[in-house]
């Protein structure tokens, strides 16, 4: 996937915390660079951290985008959740949207994202979703390559 934004096929990550983004903070300072030295528009919105409000116009600002979260007592992880809201609120539409969920424990984050954004108008959800089940595997790593094929195809 960080190929895709080296190609600038993708505008915006937006990830439950920076914890999904990489395995740890040289990894993701050493991948932001690399982006940013090839020109990349980059913008990390840990939602946990970063202001709602600040998330929801970086998403405006991007024509696509990826959400990964994890669930949280069989819903949404509660700041992502907001997130949505936010952004059905404020009439988001016209945009390109791919799902990636933490399935260690009980995936269900995708089809809980999907419900929310299937409310909005004029967006297209990809189909493919990644799960990812603990460590990035094969499996993950394809589920990533078919999400970023499906998210630039136009």
């Amino acid at each position: 996937m960080i190929s895709d934004c080296l190609d600038g096929q993708v505008d915006l990550i937006l990830t439950k915390s920076i914890s999904r983004f990489a395995r740890n903070t040289v990894d993701t300072v050493t991948t932001i660079r690399k982006l940013k030295e090839k020109g990349a528009q980059v913008t990390m919105c840990d939602l946990t951290a970063t202001d709602l409000s600040y998330a929801v116009t970086s998403a405006f600002y991007c024509g696509k985008l990826v959400l990964a979260c994890s669930t949280y007592d069989g819903g949404l992880f509660p700041p992502m959740k907001a997130f949505l809201d936010h952004l059905q609120t404020k009439g988001f539409r016209n945009r390109r949207i791919g799902l990636m969920e933490n399935g260690s424990w009980a995936p269900a984050a995708a089809r809980l994202m999907r419900a929310e954004l299937e409310k909005m108008k004029d967006l297209r959800l990809c189909e493919t979703e990644v799960s990812l089940r603990g460590a990035l595997n094969q499996t993950s790593e394809a589920q990533m390559d078919a999400l970023v094929a499906e998210l630039c195809a136009e």
